[in-house]
């Protein structure tokens, strides 16, 4: 019975640092500025990285650990008005090598592609381009975490895809019909 316990106490563990990693997740997709994505990105994918070790899910935790490097040095090229394309290049390139030396079979293509794609979304300034962009990745990293018995992972996603669509209607949407009246506002006041 011991035994068990320990694995249950493990497991718990396990879920509860995913948990943590989901929640600076969803404070990303929140976020206006680009380098508050890539540092609230970061933290996400470290410690899902730690998680995915717990878990044996070794494609995810290379996928995450890079990611995390990633994902400071696009914030940092950004921010100085960078190219971030021959970063871009060669972290697909470490996503895909790594992706086929902890290869877990078919589910590892999916980490593999979604890392790409996100890769190419990060390294854009553009956050809504970003937001676009991770949509269909999420889909993918759903999977992987179902598979690899993540439940926070397959949460995280589920939160991820809502709060990335919560925050294209409140940035895209919301925010530009108050600001215009806002200025309709002003100029009807100064009238």
């Amino acid at each position: 019975m011991g035994e068990n316990m320990s694995e249950t106490t493990f497991y718990v563990l396990t879920q509860i640092v995913g948990y943590v990693g989901l929640s600076f997740s969803v404070i990303a997709f929140q976020c206006k500025k680009h380098k508050n994505v890539m540092l609230a990105k970061t933290t996400n994918e470290f410690i899902f990285a730690i998680q995915y070790l717990m878990l044996g899910a070794y494609t995810g935790m290379a996928m995450n650990l890079i990611s995390s490097l990633r994902n400071l040095i696009f914030a940092r090229q950004v921010e100085k008005g960078k190219s971030t394309l021959s970063m871009q290049i060669l972290f697909s390139v470490f996503f895909t090598v790594f992706g086929l030396l902890t290869w877990q079979g078919p589910m590892s293509i999916a980490v593999i592609v979604a890392k790409v794609v996100t890769t190419v979304a990060y390294g854009i300034k553009n956050t809504r381009v970003i937001r676009v962009l991770t949509l269909p990745t999420g889909i993918c990293w759903m999977i992987y975490n179902y598979i690899s018995h993540s439940t926070a992972g397959v949460l995280c996603e589920a939160f991820n895809l809502i709060s990335i669509i919560t925050a294209m209607i409140r940035i895209e949407l919301i925010e530009p019909i108050i600001q215009k009246k806002r200025a309709k506002a002003a100029t009807t006041e100064k009238e």
